[in-house]
């Protein structure tokens, strides 16, 4: 026999991890968040799923390419998915209409110098096509 125990006593968590470029202004893209929630808290489809405002805990960490801000939403059990992805979807298209940059993996690959007489092109050489 398996007994199943529901602990959320009503509610539960849309928890949002949303990664900033490290050039973006933390402040401002906290304060779209909280406005991103209040304007799906007001429409009617989704005012009965967000039971109170959004939390914004602020920086949790630095991450290779982001500021990861984390924050959560308080929701019926068993809608925090709904709620996740209907947040992410509307978060994107806001920061990209704010210019808040959402950060993707780069990765720069140095190479040391040869040693000896063999000469390397240059980097604007390189790009161009052309040797030294």
């Amino acid at each position: 026999m398996h007994i199943v125990t529901n602990r959320s006593f009503g509610y539960s968590y849309a928890l949002l991890d949303i990664g900033i470029g490290y050039d973006a202004d933390v402040d401002r893209a906290m304060r779209v968040m909280r406005e991103v929630a209040e304007d799906l808290r007001a429409e009617p489809d989704f005012a009965r799923l967000l039971l109170e405002p959004i939390e914004v805990a602020g920086v949790d960490r630095w991450a290779d390419s982001s500021v990861v801000l984390r924050s959560r939403i308080k929701v019926p059990p068993g809608r925090a998915a709904d709620v996740r992805r209907e947040m992410l979807r509307r978060l994107k298209k806001r920061f990209d209409a704010e210019g808040i940059a959402i950060p993707y993996p780069h990765m720069t690959l140095v190479t040391p110098p040869r040693r000896g007489g063999d000469t390397e092109a240059t980097d604007a050489g390189a790009a161009e096509g052309q040797r030294p």
